[in-house]
């Protein structure tokens, strides 16, 4: 159960740019690593070329290269190369440079026998030293370094001291040969490009597949981890279902036996008010799991506008009532946001205040921030400060957690669910902002984020449209007897409800099943009220079906009924001069929507 994306090509860039700057890490860690055994095989092989040479031409040339031959055979094999880990590139070009120098300083010492074993005057020796030379080059090319630029250095320096001295001081059979020598170089460097671009391939090919096979195991553990989270979500949300389920099972078996053994007013009366407290608890139980359901399958997309904080502050402040929350906010603060996510996270992190604010105020604060990184310079802070119980430094990580309540480990569902927050925190998340909190116990708490500020002249909108709290019913107020009420309502046991109740009211419900039947078979001159559930069988649903009946009938109430009242059924209803209730209906509010059909009737 759980910002704007960056483009698709700078993802797959960088990837791009992070294999080729591994490749190449792999590529120097096998240039350099250790060659024990073939540095002893090639250091023999030039003692017996070294004691050739001293034999046939000159002892004190052939020591010469020699002691050449075992300085840098020394470096290699007990001075070797030390790579920094982890790379970076800055370290990688220098480790490159490094390498790039020591591959030339030894393949150096094996050309120089080119000069130094050279005999000007037995065309023979010449020739022999010119094969041993290319020998090496084609032993030693794919040996001495896997790196490119290493490797065609290594060659150059290894041919070109007997190709030189051969063009200059070599017999005509000498002469050949060293041209030859110049096109084994060039082919070599081809050989060399063609066999490192290879080996780089196969290196990223073994990287991707490691970074495949480490993607699917780290969306496995993730998998695993959600599976955990949401078995846990729904075990802690099966436990709090429950618990007004069982409640409103026991408070009907306690009100059917006191109706039958004639139990005094008082206790029915009791026993009534508790089945109603149970049914508002699974309510709004229910509530905040649909939201969230809403949320994590992004149902309703972000639409970022201009929008003014203090009439949205005001709204929210008054909907709590009874003075308790106070508003400080500048008249000019105008947010980049989506008006309705935002007006479900302040109302969600006011809620929690007030809940847990037993006395004192929650004040809603607003002030201007400078964020250079913005393209206005400017933000705005907005702050929900209470004086209530406070949270412990050790509890805030968590208290944005599902189910999860600081202060209410009896679980006391007059405090909630211990959702509010976990809305809050998903909703940030879309909203790509960061909910800060700062608290102490018995200090109380501050929620706190900050939003980007509209640029100037962007089109400002109010905040979304609260739904419009109708006039508590005037105690002398009575519905009419006989009072025509069109009931469109596919479940049997909702419309069978429905039904008892407008006729404990003395009403006269008409009762269908669907838009088609309604419009067919009823009597719509004589209806005073219509409610309609939005999801009906058949080719109209609710919606479709009230605006049929308004057409025939202007002056009809109409009240959109649903378990999923979204923002926009709201602001289509307020359009229309509809009424849209949202299950399950509190019959006050239903008692609300038919006085007001009965005074449209009577005027």
């Amino acid at each position: 159960m759980t910002p704007s994306p960056a483009p698709a090509a700078a993802p797959a860039d960088a990837r791009g740019g992070d294999n080729r700057f591994a490749i190449q890490c792999e590529v120097l860690r096998l240039s350099i690593r250790p060659l024990g055994p073939v540095l002893l095989v090639q250091y023999l092989l030039n003692c017996g070329v070294a004691a050739l040479f001293a034999w046939q031409f000159s002892p004190v040339r052939a020591l010469v290269w020699l002691a050449l031959v075992t300085g840098v055979t020394v470096m290699r094999g007990f001075f070797p190369q030390r790579l920094p880990e982890p790379f970076t590139p800055a370290s990688l070009r220098a480790a490159q440079r490094l390498h790039t120098l020591r591959t030339a300083i030894w393949e150096l010492a094996h050309g120089l026998a080119g000069v130094l074993l050279f005999n000007p005057e037995r065309a023979d020796l010449q020739l022999l030293l010119g094969l041993i030379l290319m020998g090496m080059t084609l032993s030693s090319a794919f040996s001495v370094s896997f790196y490119t630029p290493a490797t065609q250095l290594a060659i150059t320096l290894l041919l070109a001291p007997v190709i030189v001295t051969g063009l200059w001081l070599g017999a005509p059979v000498m002469m050949a040969v060293a041209v030859i020598g110049i096109g084994l170089t060039a082919m070599m460097w081809k050989l060399v490009a063609d066999h490192s671009r290879q080996l780089e391939e196969n290196i990223g090919l073994r990287l991707n597949e490691r970074t495949l096979r480490e993607q699917a195991l780290a969306g496995l553990r993730a998998s695993e981890q959600a599976q955990a989270e949401r078995l846990r979500f729904f075990s802690a949300a099966n436990h709090d279902l429950r618990q007004p389920v069982m409640a409103i099972g026991l408070q009907a078996e306690v009100l059917r036996q006191q109706l039958q053994h004639g139990t005094d007013s008082a206790a029915v009366q009791h026993t009534v008010a508790s089945l109603s407290r149970a049914q508002q608890a699974l309510e709004g139980l229910t509530n905040q799991l649909l939201e969230i359901g809403r949320i994590e399958a992004a149902v309703d997309p972000l639409r970022p506008a201009g929008v003014a904080l203090a009439p949205l502050l005001h709204e929210l402040a008054r909907q709590a009532g009874e003075g308790r929350v106070a508003v400080r906010c500048p008249a000019d603060a105008i947010a980049w946001t989506d008006a309705v996510a935002l007006r479900r996270v302040l109302s969600n992190l006011l809620d929690n205040a007030l809940k847990f604010t037993p006395r004192g105020r929650v004040m809603l604060a607003v002030r201007a921030r400078r964020r250079p990184a913005a393209a206005t310079g400017r933000a705005w802070r907005v702050e929900v400060r209470d004086s209530g119980i406070g949270i412990a430094a050790e509890s805030q990580a968590r208290v944005f957690d599902d189910f999860e309540q600081v202060g209410n480990v009896e679980r006391n569902l007059q405090h909630g669910h211990g959702l509010g927050l976990a809305i809050v925190r998903r909703l940030a998340g879309q909203l790509g902002i960061e909910v800060a909190l700062r608290s102490a116990p018995g200090r109380g708490s501050v929620f706190s984020f900050e939003l980007p500020a509209a640029r100037p002249g962007a089109a400002t909108v109010p905040g979304p449209a609260p739904s419009v709290a109708m006039a508590a019913p005037d105690a002398d107020a009575v519905l009419r007897p006989g009072l025509a009420v069109l009931v469109v309502e596919d479940n049997i046991v909702v419309a069978d409800s429905l039904s008892a109740l407008l006729r404990h009211w003395q009403l006269a419900p008409r009762i269908y099943a669907s838009a088609a039947e309604a419009l067919a078979l009823a009597d719509l001159d004589a209806i005073d009220a219509a409610l309609c559930d939005i999801r009906l069988p058949g080719a109209f649903n609710g919606i479709a079906l009230a605006e049929r009946l308004a057409q025939r009938k202007p002056t009809l109430t109409i009240a959109l009924i649903s378990a999923d009242i979204t923002e926009a059924t709201q602001q289509l209803a307020a359009a229309r001069g509809w009424h849209a209730l949202r299950k399950p209906v509190q019959p006050d509010d239903l008692r609300r929507v038919l006085l007001r059909a009965q005074q449209t009737q009577a005027s």
